[in-house]
């Protein structure tokens, strides 16, 4: 079996895992800290490592460039900033190699190579990612603190906070250069803070010590120390005003000079020898009137007592009546200091956050912890620090999202400008608005429609995703989509802006799993894999041409100078960890590698779509395959393969449904592009008058379908849930049951699904039927407690669980990351292409279906090679992209699972189903493993194919 350094782009991949691993960025920092020991030999072995860690790090860059969006990113710029500032720190060390003293006899020449040998803790700044951090308060308080630092330093301190300030400077730089600003005044403020910032570090340089006024320049980086301080006098001010306390503040002080007065009054006509200054002795100072006024003044606002010892009855009772006052007045101040502390913090929580080029989402929603946490596994993935900002209406924040600390919470109205420029809307890259459940479709209407205007308001030209429980069509037939603006002469709202419906998809999810079971587990694998080394659909620019030679159809190199037949390149791709799904035309339509023969040659390729562990081993592999692989022939079976079987699917679908599945009516209308006639009887605890509204709603919303009224039948039956023997004459005559939510069970709804299966189990057994059945839960957690309960007893009849608001989260998480991740138009557009060919894949693109997800029982042994198979099944119409193995795979390549011990990542598949399922084979040394050793093992062949009617 081949190792991991065998296999290019899973090398690029592993060393990208440890290159930007936290672990790794303390190793380096502790390396770095090292090699101020000004040891020779140290300073020549770290010189070497550094070289080969940034040798890594050029060929990473290099092989990234290839791709957008990372070409024309920010993060490539970054990257080649910090790889300027690798060079000049790894440069410091020869000072220590060859051993350069340090304090030279001139002192210009001293300072000069003191200042190139703290050049190494340039190296530093690659792993404190002051990108992140550099727009947060407490960012804003540590440049403060080493402002103030900076007009006390001198010698190595100095020098390392002007090479501090310089970095953070040219890092700052970059980022505004690309940052969209919510107005101009907004953008001449941010660069007049820059070029402050830029002088006043420019003229801490000993070198430019002759400019005249250089300290008086210096104190102009002062100017940034009111930025943070600004915010919490403003704070301070609202809080006043909103809190009302001034008239409290007012009566209260005005009291304590009442009796401040009074008291020093009486006291000098009545206590004229008293030592009010208690000093000691009583002289001309205490007969004037301010000592006994101060006096008491001190008795009423000290809880305490200032006499030490009275000389009088009379100042005995006045201490102690002055202390009682005190206290409560005392008190008073505590009290109102509490709550404008309290309000104070509870503004700064939700004070505008300083960030740029981020994701928002806006509301929260039962599918948004789903959303949250597939934006996190993808975000991972790509070795890529997401910055997620949640507004919501409740200032309290949701339970899932208190392990979430990459997130930061704001609330407020999300369709009021001053709340979406809380949350620095207009410097943002992307926003998911997440509509409320439970709304009618009106509501759904209305809010998506404000949102929008809103949002586009403060940043018009940011990426948006809706995220709606109802349906996306238009509610105007002469309206191209669901949210276009009837006012907008101008296209102002013309800007990319996606509508995902959940309705949709969850009626996509049910149609699909009905017919293949494992359908939401390839589609999830498909777009965001759990597992860093599993492959996902990917895009690749291309720019080839794809045209007729010598009878062959071949892809040709971007340049022209090669070309390849394009069903040898497929096949060969296959054994290099690269399944060629489709090539898109100029239009942005992907269309199947296995349709070439229908296409109008030649035609020019722009991209390129497959399934690999990244869009640059898509793009590398594909162009060494034809430069220096276009002559090896693909290689044939010497018989035709068999034992391949296509599942056959029955016409007529019975349908036994317990609870309530959403989108039903949708479904079923879906469900008549597989199945001629569809009987379905749905259980549950509803009254009578319950039923009959919801048959005339199921009738009258499937009777719209063409031939819905003859083909569909339901029938509504009620049941308890509790008399189990009331299911045996259903479930003898069903072919699939759907166990759902009972919507009137509101004590554990969903374990109700788990005491139903469990009857079930024992009802299909002694009446010998095997019926598809399918559990459908709330989350994951839930779903694979299920799943490790059956695992235990090996049943022999297959059960398989969904989990659809999972399956929309991730759909969702996958548009919104890659929408996030093009910073320019060109790179919208192949996220425009993936995007449509997921949802191609899903039965959701129009007419035609030419990318289902189809599979071929195995029942004889496959062939060894598996190059001729894929250039056979590819003859057939079919692309092969995996296999499911009988029974679960847990094998560990050595050299892997030591990179996951040193460098740990959160990642397991959240589904025991996934450990059978094995996407793209030959993409890295553990699925390989599968293949080399358990072909035998495998059950059935996933291949994507066209849609059939028979």
């Amino acid at each position: 079996m081949n190792s991991v350094f065998s296999d290019r782009p899973l090398f690029y991949h592993h060393m990208e895992w440890i290159l930007m691993h936290p672990r790794f960025g303390f190793l380096m920092m502790g390396l770095i800290a090292l090699s101020f020991t000004h040891n020779q030999i140290l300073a020549a072995v770290l010189f070497i490592f550094f070289i080969g860690e940034l040798s890594m790090r050029l060929a990473i860059m290099i092989n990234k460039r290839h791709t957008n969006p990372y070409r024309s990113s920010l993060n490539q710029k970054i990257d080649a900033l910090f790889l300027v500032l690798d060079v000049i720190g790894i440069l410091s060390l020869l000072i220590t190699v060859f051993d350069i003293p340090i304090d030279a006899e001139n002192a210009a020449a001293a300072r000069l190579i003191r200042a190139f040998y703290l050049l190494r803790t340039l190296r530093m700044f690659r792993y404190l990612d002051l990108q992140s951090a550099m727009y947060s308060p407490t960012y804003g308080m540590l440049i403060s603190l080493i402002i103030l630092l900076s007009f006390f330093a001198e010698d190595t301190l100095m020098w390392i906070i002007i090479i501090f300030f310089s970095v953070e400077l040219a890092i700052r730089l970059l980022i505004m250069r690309h940052m969209n600003y919510e107005s101009r005044k907004d953008k001449m403020a941010e660069w007049a803070y820059w070029w402050v910032d830029t002088i006043a570090t420019i003229v801490m340089i000993p070198a430019f010590a002759f400019i005249p006024y250089g300290g008086a320049l210096r104190m102009l980086r002062l100017v940034r120390l009111l930025r943070p301080w600004m915010v919490i006098i403003r704070n301070l001010k609202e809080v006043m005003r909103e809190g009302q306390f001034m008239q409290e503040i007012n009566l209260i002080v005005l009291l304590l000079a009442v009796l401040s007065i009074g008291g020093g009054v009486i006291g000098h006509y009545t206590f004229a020898n008293f030592d009010y200054s208690q000093d000691g002795v009583v002289n001309a100072q205490d007969q004037g009137m301010f000592a006994p006024i101060w006096f008491a003044f001190r008795m009423f606002t000290d809880p305490g007592n200032t006499v030490v010892y009275p000389e009088a009855t009379s100042i005995a009772i006045f201490s102690v009546l002055a202390v009682i006052v005190g206290v409560f007045i005392f008190a008073f101040f505590i009290g109102i200091g509490a709550h404008i502390v309290s309000g104070l913090m509870a503004k700064l929580r939700n004070e505008r956050l300083n960030i740029t080029n981020h994701m928002v989402m806006l509301g929260w929603s039962k599918v948004a912890p789903f959303i949250v946490e597939q934006l996190k596994v993808v975000s991972e993935r790509s070795f890529s620090k997401l910055k997620l900002v949640i507004l919501n209406d409740s200032e309290k924040m949701p339970e899932s999202l208190i392990e979430h600390n990459w997130v930061s919470y704001r609330w407020g109205e999300v369709e009021e400008m001053k709340s979406l420029q809380r949350i620095n809307l207009g410097h943002a890259r992307q926003a998911v608005i997440n509509l409320p459940d439970g709304h009618t479709g009106a509501d759904d209407l209305a809010h998506a429609t404000y949102s929008l205007i809103a949002v586009r308001r403060v940043n018009p030209e940011i990426y948006v995703n809706i995220a709606t429980p109802g349906m996306a069509t238009p509610h105007l037939d002469s309206h191209q989509h669901m949210l276009q603006i009837g006012w907008d002469t101008t296209d102002f709202y013309n800007k990319p802006t996606v509508v995902l419906s959940q309705a949709d998809v969850r009626a996509n999810l049910f149609k699909n799993i009905l017919v293949y079971k494992d359908f939401d587990q390839v589609m999830e694998r498909l777009m965001i894999p759990e597992r860093t080394e599993d492959s996902s659909l990917q895009i690749s620019e291309w720019g080839g041409t794809l045209q007729r030679e010598n009878g062959r159809i071949c892809l040709s190199l971007p340049n022209s100078t090669q070309s390849m037949p394009l069903d040898d390149l497929a096949a060969l791709l296959l054994m290099r960890g690269v399944t060629l799904v489709a090539i898109a035309d100029e239009s942005g339509r992907a269309h199947p590698i296995y349709k070439a023969e229908s296409f109008e040659l030649p035609m020019h390729i722009p991209s390129i779509l497959g399934v690999a562990i990244g869009p640059n081993a898509l793009y590398s592999e594909t162009l060494f395959a034809i430069k220096r692989l276009h002559d090896r022939p693909c290689p044939k079976l010497e018989s035709p393969t068999l034992g391949l079987e296509p599942v056959k699917v029955k016409k007529e679908l019975k349908l036994l449904i317990t609870g309530w599945v959403g989108s039903l009516p949708l479904l079923l209308k879906r469900l008549l592009d597989d199945f001629e006639t569809i009987q379905v009887t749905l259980i549950d605890d509803m009254s009578k008058e319950e039923c009959a509204d919801q048959l005339e709603y199921l009738r009258r919303r499937t009777g719209t379908a063409e031939g819905g009224e003859d083909r569909i039948t339901v029938e509504l039956v009620r049941w308890n849930y509790a008399d189990m023997n009331f299911l045996r004459p259903y479930v003898k005559e069903a072919d699939k049951i759907l166990l759902s939510r009972a919507p009137h069970l509101k004590a554990h709804p969903y374990a109700s699904i788990a005491t139903v299966l469990s009857h079930l189990v024992t009802i299909v057994n002694e009446l010998c039927v095997h019926p598809d059945i399918y559990p459908v839960l709330e989350n994951r957690a839930q779903a694979l407690l299920l799943q490790q309960e059956l695992e235990r007893f090996k049943l022999t009849h297959e059960i398989h669980i969904t989990v659809p608001n999972a399956f929309y989260g991730t759909y969702v998480a996958h548009t919104s990351y890659h929408m996030y991740r093009s910073e320019n138009p060109e790179a919208y557009q192949l996220q425009r292409t993936l995007r449509h060919t997921i949802d191609d894949m899903m039965g959701d693109v129009g007419d035609i279906d030419e990318m289902d997800i189809q599979i071929l029982n195995v029942t004889a042994p496959l062939p060894e090679d598996a190059e001729a198979l894929f250039a056979e099944l590819l003859a057939k119409g079919y692309v092969w992209i995996g296999y499911r193995l009988k029974e679960s795979f847990v094998w560990n390549d050595p050299l892997q699972n030591t990179i996951r011990k040193l460098f740990p990542r959160e990642e397991d598949y959240s589904c025991l189903r996934q450990h059978q399922i094995i996407l793209n084979p030959f993409g890295n040394p553990v699925s390989r493993y599968s293949w080399t050793e358990y072909k035998h093992n495998i059950a059935e062949l996933i291949l994507i194919g066209e849609h059939q009617d028979d």
